[in-house]
């Protein structure tokens, strides 16, 4: 038998020492303290994490665990139409229950408010699982902007050099700070994005980059005379070369093909290889009118995922949702754009 509780203060250690056991030895959350609770503590229930916990009642051992997250831990206004994010989702090995999992699950999707709920990283051998839940199952897109400047990639590879042109833009851009952001969004239109999930704010962004413990990111604030969106990015690096990974975009369809002069403008001046977006809910002909060329998963090129260890390698990233309106997702969103190593950039 086991016990179905939401994880407390007291039982982080056994959660620390269950990841390093169960799901990876020495994971990042195993390790890193402060990154665990800045991850899962929740500020809206003092002393308790956005863990659901499975304890055998015989010995009281952690048998299996579910985290989530919800977009409004970030931002408490975005509660009546917060996005759940699930990650680790484990079972022991030695259960022999499988249905344990399911009720760990059922947990969060009973008893947390939701909009939509979702998983962005996951092996195809759960793709079935999801399916029988009803998740609308598919891969985010990922595409590739190279350094116009750079005629030699040691990240990368390229069988073919893409070369679509850039377009000028129409939107203008400004980097902000914490302390910034609040008077430069003042009047900030989303457009239809607004009605998309999941929802986002100025103030999501301030405390799920801005206010990160461990990356730092670089925010945008996009213009066409007033505030429009918002474009989040994060420049990661190995053996001495740098790639600029745009993780999140707030803003309307319509702006995105004005991302591609942003974006070649800022990877000059980071002196970086390629800039590259993973999405999905965006129509691909609008990253392909910015510059921006599609990476096929199973095509010759070669654009990284993994950088902690880095792996030179192209890694689909699947994603599992189901949601209540259309919704665009990007690798900022869930529990993909986060440290696997204790040296974070």
């Amino acid at each position: 038998m086991f016990t179905i509780r939401r994880c407390q203060t007291a039982d982080v250690p056994d959660v620390q020492h269950f990841l390093d056991a169960h799901w990876k030895r020495g994971h990042i959350f195993s390790v890193d303290r402060e990154l665990f609770d800045w991850q899962y503590a929740r500020p809206d229930r003092p002393g308790e994490y956005a863990i659901v916990l499975a304890r055998r009642d015989a010995d009281n051992a952690v048998a299996g665990m579910l985290g989530f997250i919800p977009t409004s831990r970030f931002d408490p206004a975005l509660s009546g139409n917060t996005a759940i994010w699930l990650a680790l989702w484990r079972v022991r090995d030695d259960i022999a229950t499988g249905a344990l999992g399911l009720r760990l699950l059922s947990d969060v999707v009973d008893r947390e408010p939701h909009t939509s709920i979702g998983v962005i990283g996951f092996q195809p051998t759960v793709d079935a699982i999801y399916s029988a839940l009803k998740f609308q199952i598919g891969e985010l897109q990922h595409y590739v902007l190279p350094n116009p400047d750079v005629s030699t990639f040691q990240l990368a590879s390229f069988a073919r050099r893409p070369a679509r042109s850039i377009p000028a833009s129409d939107v203008t851009a400004e980097r902000v700070d914490e302390q910034s952001l609040a008077a430069a969004t003042a009047g900030l239109d989303l457009g239809s994005r607004a009605a998309q999930l999941p929802q986002k704010t100025a103030d999501y962004v301030r405390e799920r980059y801005l206010r990160h413990p461990r990356y730092r990111y670089s925010v945008f604030v996009l213009r066409r005379h007033h505030p429009i969106g918002l474009l989040v990015a994060r420049v990661a690096t190995h053996g001495g070369r740098r790639a600029l990974r745009l993780v999140d975009y707030i803003g309307p369809d319509d702006a995105v093909p004005s991302l591609g002069a942003l974006t070649a403008d800022e990877i000059r001046r980071r002196d970086c290889e390629y800039a590259d977006v993973q999405n999905w809910g965006i129509d691909p002909s609008l990253f392909e009118a910015a510059g921006f060329s599609r990476v096929d998963p199973a095509g010759p090129d070669i654009v990284p995922n993994h950088f902690e260890p880095f792996e030179r390698r192209t890694a689909p990233v699947r994603f599992a949702l189901r949601a209540s309106r259309p919704t665009v997702l990007f690798k900022g969103d869930g529990d993909q754009d986060r440290p696997n190593q204790g040296a974070a950039s």
